[in-house]
């Protein structure tokens, strides 16, 4: 019979002793050895997009939120579920929660709360937790700093930054000649190039045939709308003057980022978009262009017509340049402090902006800025002190306004602005000349009787100044 061996107790192990030495085996950490291997989970949580964001309440800011989830070794942790929470009253997320992708990104829409103020939204992650703050911003109170009345201290700043701005003509080109039909004679028509503030402009110059030096007075055209101009549009103008036509030199700028459009052909002009501010630049330059290289026009003065955009333009060209003699101003913009203004800021500031001429522009350069805190409301009322001839209509020329009560495009509001600042100044015919008519829209063939009071007021360019 055999007998039983005993134990040897320094060989026995216990359960627990057993178990710490199986993990660590296994390559799991030691909670006694800080150097070993670390957990994979969420650990914490970077915030990369949409923090500290301005915005209008219960509308979505500019950026989106979007977070890293990363573990405690800062590697993203790709599948973690990730929980988007507003507190009470800070409005909601879309989507709610979602998971990381593979580089341990998670992305939501979190729209504001309706009361303006400090809102928070929370993140987490497994334990891991972060804090997204917003400002939902008083709108109503924004507006009312934004278009309070222009200071005079304002309005001589924008002057001096006028003074400051280069419009000579610069690196001029001439990209093409040829022989234009013009009524029952020809004229020359030349596509020249110039640089203006480092951008490349482009303009069309159209000079009758047989003239003698310095004997045409200079008509610009300043056209309408965003989508460029073309050399053809300048028809309207010279089938309204007849026979007068031959009498003058024509300009026609495009303005930048826009073309400029002649049989078949495109020229763009360079540079940045910039309703009504910098295209006043982009034609003063052009007129110098033409003061320069064409022998047969006047060197004493400026005439400009236009509609809409470009009447706001040939206004604010009057303001800027004391060479600008005689404007006719079809359904133009004159006051970017008018209430039609503020409605639109306001609109665009909640929903985007209007699809019409300048309210992009103005909605990208002026509200959004405004609203996300990139521009500061002093300087977002230089913008609109620059875009509002009404503020400099002491250093107006002579100018005739053409305006209907019907017009959905540019309020009458804007002329009848531009009525009152002339009548307190005591300007009346025929140094200021306003026309509005009843029912008439944007478009010069629905205000009766408009172009033949153009026509008769541009023509007294053709007088020398003196004789007026």
């Amino acid at each position: 019979m055999s007998r039983a061996r005993r134990l040897d107790p320094r060989w026995f192990v216990s359960p627990a002793v057993f178990l710490a030495v199986t993990a660590v085996a296994c390559g799991e950490a030691d909670p006694a050895d800080p150097g070993g291997p670390t957990e994979t989970g969420p650990a914490s949580i970077v915030v990369l997009t949409g923090a500290d964001q301005r915005g209008v309440p219960a509308r979505a800011p500019a950026e989106t939120v979007t977070v890293r989830v990363l573990d405690a070794d800062g590697r993203p942790v790709a599948g973690s579920s990730v929980a988007f929470r507003p507190e009470p009253g800070h409005g909601s997320t879309d989507p709610a929660s979602t998971v990381a992708d593979a580089n341990g990104e998670a992305a939501t829409t979190w729209t504001l709360g309706a009361t303006p103020g400090a809102q928070r939204l929370a993140v987490s992650a497994g334990r891991a937790e972060a804090t997204v703050r917003a400002e939902a911003i008083d709108l109503d109170a924004e507006l009312d700093a934004l278009f309070a009345p222009a200071s005079a201290a304002v309005v001589d700043a924008v002057r001096a930054d006028w003074a400051q701005r280069d419009v000579s003509a610069a690196g001029v080109s001439v990209e093409l000649t040829e022989e234009l039909a013009f009524g029952e004679s020809t004229a020359t028509l030349r596509i020249v190039s110039h640089v203006v503030a480092g951008a490349r402009h482009f303009g069309a110059i159209i000079v009758p045939d047989g003239a003698a030096p310095e004997t045409l007075p200079l008509l610009m055209y300043s056209h309408g709308g965003d989508s460029g101009v073309s050399v053809d549009d300048i028809d309207i103008v010279t089938l309204a003057l007849g026979e007068l036509s031959h009498r003058f030199v024509y300009a026609i700028p495009s303005f930048r980022s826009e073309p400029l459009r002649y049989a078949g052909r495109s020229w763009v002009s360079e540079g940045p978009s910039s309703h009504w501010d910098y295209d006043v630049d982009d034609a003063l330059a052009l007129a110098n262009v033409v003061f320069e290289t064409t022998p047969e026009v006047r060197p004493d003065a400026i005439h400009i017509l236009g509609g809409s955009r470009g009447a706001g333009v040939a206004l604010l060209a009057g303001a800027r340049d004391e060479r600008v003699d005689r404007i006719v101003a079809f359904f133009g913009p004159t006051d970017f402090f008018d209430e039609w203004i503020r409605v639109i800021a306001w609109k665009t500031a909640l929903d985007g902006p209007w699809d019409l001429p300048g309210l992009i522009h103005l909605d990208s350069t002026v509200v959004q800025p405004l609203v996300r805190g990139t521009l500061s409301t002093p300087e977002a009322r230089l913008e609109l002190v620059r875009r509002s001839s009404v503020l400099f209509a002491a250093d107006l020329p002579a100018v005739q306004v053409h305006h209907g009560t019907a017009d959905f495009v540019v309020p009458v509001s804007q002329a009848e602005s531009l009525m009152r600042t002339m009548a307190a100044l005591g300007r009346t015919s025929p140094d200021f000349e306003a026309f509005i008519y009843e029912g008439g829209g944007h478009d010069f063939l629905s205000l009766p009787g408009a172009i033949p009071r153009a026509i008769e007021f541009m023509s007294q360019a053709l007088q020398p100044k003196g004789n007026r």
